[in-house]
């Protein structure tokens, strides 16, 4: 006989540490009428690849948003595949579909968590748009970006050691304000005192079984 959809649910709803986050629930089966829609930000060269999948379990229809770097892992979904997903238990999307925050694929046994594509959407059910101790990597490129400039900008102004020492100052300031921020969300989150973004997403991974977002238990894929 054919698998029928379950739905699955670890007490109706996972909530961590407040009754005030959004509810999620925990749904498995197989995968039906399955899109992809896929565009790029910039150009057709893009490296920054944008994909939206729309699928159906259970009877209810879903959406997970998902970006990706070219040489990053994307989703591979298709018909008929026995997926589980923690999902939004409310309709936010145009269409009636629920959006999904995560998704693992039974058949490949790979694991999905959307973190990217939140960029201006409620902050009342949104998760965290930089994946759990993945900080370091963006504040290493922006490092990499400031110092170029600046090195570029000294040869070009090597005359004038004033402005070079004022834009030195300013390339500092400015990673500092994206430093500071970064730095101080992750020790509050490993200090026991996340923000509602980093309890949202260890709400999904409980669901899904996954173990802490700052140690997983297995291989996890950010889109």
């Amino acid at each position: 006989m054919p698998d029928r959809p379950r739905v699955q649910q670890s007490n109706q709803t996972v909530n961590l540490m407040s009754a005030e986050l959004p509810n999620i629930k925990r749904i498995e089966g197989r995968l039906k009428n399955v899109a992809l829609d896929t565009s790029t930000p910039f150009a057709t060269t893009s490296l920054l690849e944008i994909a939206t999948y729309r699928f159906e379990i259970a009877g209810e229809k879903m959406v997970f948003f998902t970006s990706h770097w070219q040489w990053d892992s994307e989703p591979f979904l298709a018909e008929g595949d026995r997926a589980i997903v923690a999902v939004l238990d409310e309709v936010t999307v145009p269409g009636g579909a629920r959006r999904v925050y995560a998704l693992q694929n039974a058949e490949d046994d790979c694991a999905y968590v959307a973190h990217y594509r939140w960029q201006g959407d409620d902050a009342r059910i949104a998760a965290t748009r930089i994946p759990p101790g993945s900080e370091h990597r963006y504040l290493l490129a922006l490092a990499a970006l400031m110092l170029t400039l600046f090195l570029a900008l000294a040869v070009l102004q090597r005359k004038d050691p004033s402005f070079v020492a004022f834009f030195l100052c300013g390339v500092l300031a400015v990673w500092s304000a994206v430093a500071i921020p970064l730095l101080t969300l992750r020790w509050r989150w490993k200090a026991g005192f996340p923000t509602r973004r980093q309890r949202i997403v260890a709400t999904v991974y409980e669901l899904l079984e996954l173990g802490s977002p700052l140690a997983p238990s297995r291989a996890i894929h950010s889109v």
